[in-house]
């Protein structure tokens, strides 16, 4: 049921953030229709690739799971414990697995065609290459079979992870002060924006998915541009 409820999920948020960066847009100049097509068509490729292959992963999750796999006994937690945990420890290894993306040639090689792209919005949330995501697919399931995460951990950790990827992607009109505030918590659009500039040292910097704690502990936090962002490389 899960694997049928995340991509509905997700789709409703994609259409209400893409409709308000439409409505307030910070950059008038990134609203191109042929653009956002063209990403979206790439999206549904990879929509199809990750409800597959969440399918067959959360299989392998219940297999592990019902075999006593795993190094963390999350099911001997407290049930709120045991998801907060879970949580940490994927946004983790995702913080890890993006960075491993930009210092490794070969996985930077499909990385890249994520941020080639110049006009930086919703669609780009959805813009990867398939080969990236399987690569992905294959380590996240050695991650989480290591730990012993459990279905309901990958869930809670989905919830949050797409809303958020999704507004940090986006080109809504955001405060500066507001974006100040919201990265104390979780990693904000003006965060990401800097990781897509075509400067290399601003790429490599602020590789957080959710929470921007991972950036300030391993020294890869930038807090402000070094002038004004231009996307793309």
């Amino acid at each position: 049921m899960n694997n049928i409820l995340q991509p509905v999920a997700v789709g409703f948020v994609f259409l209400l953030t893409y409709l308000v960066e439409y409505l307030f847009p910070q950059r008038q100049e990134l609203l191109k229709t042929n653009h956002d097509l063209k990403n979206i068509m790439v999206g549904l490729v990879n929509l199809l690739f990750s409800f597959l292959s969440g399918y067959y992963l959360q299989k392998l999750m219940v297999y592990a799971s019902a075999n006593h796999f795993g190094m963390i006994p999350f099911s001997k937690l407290p049930n709120l414990l045991s998801v907060v945990f879970q949580i940490l420890c994927i946004d983790l290894f995702v913080y890890w697995w993006h960075r491993v993306n930009h210092r490794i040639p070969m996985l930077w090689r499909f990385h890249k065609f994520h941020h080639e792209d110049e006009s930086m919005n919703t669609t780009t949330a959805v813009r990867f290459h398939t080969v990236e995501l399987f690569f992905s697919v294959i380590a996240k399931a050695i991650f989480l079979t290591l730990i012993g995460a459990t279905v309901t951990g990958l869930f809670a950790y989905g919830i949050l992870f797409f809303p958020v990827v999704l507004l940090v992607h986006s080109n809504i009109k955001v405060n500066e002060r507001v974006d100040f505030v919201l990265r104390k918590l979780i990693i904000s659009p003006l965060m990401h924006r800097i990781h897509h500039s075509n400067i290399i040292v601003e790429t490599n910097s602020n590789y957080g998915s959710i929470f921007p704690l991972w950036d300030r502990i391993f020294k890869s936090y930038r807090k402000k541009p070094l002038g004004v962002i231009k996307f793309g490389l």
